[in-house]
């Protein structure tokens, strides 16, 4: 086997994502989510939506990088085709606000110019046991409005 470069110490407690998870979902449609093991000062990840007619309305791709104060994440979106999404021309921007014991969460970057996260407040990665991945996608609050309900998507680890 090859003698990978060692992680960055700030993503070490992010090695339990590494792998490719799976979550079907109603009428044939199966989300998948893929990370590469943490190596030097950086993560990358891949999602993407297969509807139940084999068609992909979108792709997202992420990067978790060490930086010499904080873990950023960068993620971009684009079409089926590979055409940007329009609405996120930029990549969001958050900053690993806590980690450890199986658990990642993201939060916006501070400055609003960069984070471009829309209505999303955080987002969590957490091992539920070694063979599941929960994402928990929070959306912001609104004052004087319903609280929204968090999407939460269970993976199942992929042999």
């Amino acid at each position: 086997a090859p003698a990978f470069p060692k992680a960055a110490s700030a993503l070490e407690p992010l090695a339990f994502m590494a792998c490719a998870w799976a979550m079907p979902q109603p009428n044939g449609a199966m989300i998948e989510e893929h990370w590469m093991a943490p190596r030097g000062s950086a993560m990358l990840g891949s999602f993407r939506r297969v509807l139940g007619n084999g068609a992909t309305p979108f792709y997202e791709f992420t990067q978790v990088v060490a930086e010499k104060d904080r873990v950023v994440l960068r993620q971009i979106h684009v079409h089926g085709n590979f055409d940007p999404d329009p609405k996120r021309t930029e990549p969001m921007v958050r900053v690993l606000e806590r980690s450890g014991g199986g658990s990642a969460t993201f939060v916006p970057d501070p400055d609003p110019a960069k984070a471009r996260s829309g209505d999303l407040a955080r987002i969590t990665y957490a091992a539920d046991g070694p063979d599941v991945l929960v994402l928990t996608v929070e959306p912001r609050q609104p004052e004087g409005k319903p609280a929204q309900a968090p999407l939460v998507f269970r993976m199942k680890r992929v042999s």
